[in-house]
């Protein structure tokens, strides 16, 4: 019997997707209708898998999503309960669709033969190189339990700093976003109907609302322009970042703002220290580790750093001479690692690093917003203040110029 993929309408309208067995499609179809489902697709599950990973490779699945389902995972395993019937479990509970039908494509692969890091492998888009090396190793030492405790714990951490982060970065950019839509109004709309007003009456208009009607007037005439370019740039700057190559050079860029750059620098240490201590305390051989590490550090530049470390100690040098060799790495790592190995602790230290740089982000997170925000108080007071003086100062000079 064949295995055929589904997607169905059950009797309380909600549309649900799984797997079934049946001889043919119609008789599948068949089988789906007998329990009250209204079939929409069925699809032989081997040709089915292949279309799925072409569309699910454009989609990532939520953190949040996965660290809950380590969690979970891990939970359940420790119980005792087999890793089938914790997919299983899991899959049921998943509300994201798209997960849910991952879980299912890795549950369908184990009951086959397969193994949990060689399955959640094929799913690169839920299951990054780390999360796949650190269950590998947890699978080959007996303790996958504790390897996705671990994970979880990471997971967790990274997340909640990187929510942070993000938290810190909405109010900047909802105020700007509010800004420039309010003064693009004002220029569109509101000062050409003054302006039309003050020509009836003959007034000599100042040079303020003469520039902003210049500006009003170019905006009307070529806003195509403007969109036509901005859709180029956005659409030129996701294809680049889907390459190496221009993924390098935002990264390069963005460590070089001001206020952002060191942000993103401490960020990225701060994932080095953590995904570290998890691959020592999960048994990852330190090279193979550090490898996976340094395509998760959200940062291909700083990556590349320890990409070149790395070379270094397969030459012989230890991790504090290969990361003293790299501009970007703070003197502080350089010498914590030292430590590490001198004292045997490198767990420790590395978990150290993770909380210090975890601490650095929150104090420039509100750095950030404490200099943002006076900066946008008064880029908003600037823009209020050229419109209403671009609609005033014709009305005080028409006031001039009448009869007394």
């Amino acid at each position: 019997m064949a295995r055929f993929m589904y997607r169905a309408w059950d009797q309380a309208g909600r549309l649900e997707t799984g797997v079934v067995e049946a001889e043919s499609p119609r008789v599948a179809a068949a089988t789906l209708q007998s329990r009250g489902y209204l079939v929409t697709a069925v699809v032989e599950q081997e040709q089915a898998t292949g279309a799925v990973q072409q569309v699910q490779r454009f989609f990532r699945v939520n953190r949040r999503d996965l660290v809950l389902f380590t969690r979970q995972l891990a939970t359940m395993i420790s119980a005792g309960l087999p890793i089938v019937t914790a997919l299983a479990v899991l899959e049921e509970q998943a509300a994201n669709r798209r997960f849910r039908m991952i879980i299912a494509a890795v549950r369908t692969g184990i009951e086959r033969g397969g193994t949990l890091s060689g399955e959640i492998a094929k799913h690169p888009q839920a299951f990054f190189e780390f999360y796949v090396n650190t269950v590998r190793s947890g699978e080959v030492s007996g303790v996958l339990d504790t390897s996705l405790d671990y994970l979880a714990d990471y997971l967790e951490r990274e997340y909640d700093l990187v929510q942070r982060v993000r938290t810190a970065a909405t109010y900047p950019l909802v105020v700007l976003a509010f800004t420039l839509l309010v003064a693009g109004a004002a220029v569109l709309f509101i000062v050409p109907i003054f302006v039309q007003v003050f020509s009836s009456f003959r007034v000599a208009l100042p040079l303020i609302t003469r520039v902003m009607l210049q500006v009003s007037q170019g905006a009307r005439a070529f806003w195509w322009i403007v969109v036509l370019a901005l859709g180029v740039l956005v659409v030129a700057g996701s294809a680049a970042r889907r390459t190496d190559s221009g993924q390098r050079i935002v990264d390069r860029i963005m460590l070089r703002v001001p206020l952002l750059g060191p942000m993103v620098l401490r960020l990225s240490l701060a994932r080095f220290g953590r995904a570290m201590a998890v691959v020592i305390r999960s048994g990852i051989p330190m090279l193979e580790g550090l490898a996976v590490v340094a395509t998760a550090l959200g940062n291909r530049v700083v990556g590349r750093e320890f990409e070149v470390a790395r070379e270094g100690m397969r030459a012989g040098q230890s991790m504090a001479e290969a990361l003293q060799r790299q501009p970007l790495i703070p003197p502080m790592v350089v010498q914590m690692v030292r430590v590490g190995e001198e004292t045997g602790a490198m767990e420790d230290v590395l978990n150290k690093i993770a909380e210090f740089y975890e601490r650095e982000v929150d104090n420039t997170v509100k750095r950030f917003a404490s200099v943002v925000e006076p900066i946008l108080i008064v880029c908003v007071g600037g823009v209020v203040a050229l419109v209403a003086l671009a609609v005033l100062l014709p009305i005080w000079t028409l006031i001039a110029t009448l009869p007394r």
